[in-house]
């Protein structure tokens, strides 16, 4: 493998290890605020102020990091930007282009949509959008889904054509995720509830709480 194709590769794999970030943040979030009003609930029990502020915080940075990998692929001379336009200055066969093309121009259409509130909220905020409470970012869940699986094809695209086979942006956390914090969220209700049942319970368990002085 030559120098070049090296560098590509590597970049390559550093777009598509973006991306997968990007994609499981989104994930947490359609775990924890997209699962129905039973969930919401849930939420507001355990912390509801602070389930609230985190909603906004990830809304915050998903918009933003979609800007980001959006971006223009330079930002100044010699500034050079990891997004799907610089990914198209790379070497790529004929088709290969075209496919790439396509599917960023999907991706910058949503991005049309979500930009200003990168701009005028997030990565600063414009005295004039704050005072006036101006509404930012406004996108159609269908809009949403389409960046998401033209990201997608677009990874896969480049991921095949360089690497070999694709690159599934919406992987499955084996550490633990999002899905875990709720059961242990729902167990811990569930714990409370016996507390409260039975007084003496914490009292017998208050010594054997392994994380009692965390």
């Amino acid at each position: 493998m030559d120098q070049k194709t090296e560098l590509q590769n590597k970049i390559v794999t550093a777009f598509c290890d973006e991306c997968l970030w990007v994609r499981s943040i989104r994930t947490h979030f359609e775990v924890l605020f997209e699962s129905g009003e039973k969930r919401h609930e849930l939420l507001a029990e355990v912390a509801k102020t602070f389930f609230s502020d985190l909603n906004l915080i990830l809304i915050d940075y998903l918009l933003l990091q979609q800007c980001k990998l959006t971006d223009p692929a330079l930002s100044g001379k010699d500034k050079v930007n990891l997004t799907s336009n610089y990914i198209l200055t790379l070497n790529w066969s004929h088709e290969i282009k075209i496919l790439l093309n396509e599917a960023n121009d999907h991706l910058m259409c949503y991005r049309r949509k979500i930009i200003d509130a990168r701009r005028k909220v997030l990565a600063h905020i414009d005295l004039k959008t704050r005072l006036n409470l101006v509404d930012l970012g406004a996108f159609t869940e269908a809009e949403e889904n389409s960046f998401w699986c033209e990201l997608q094809n677009f990874v896969n695209t480049a991921h095949n054509e360089v690497i070999g086979g694709p690159f599934e942006i919406n992987a499955a956390m084996p550490d633990g995720d999002a899905v875990s914090l709720v059961r242990g969220l729902i167990n811990a209700v569930d714990y409370n509830d016996m507390v409260n049942q039975e007084p003496d319970f914490f009292i017998k368990r208050f010594q054997q709480q392994r994380y009692r002085n965390t």
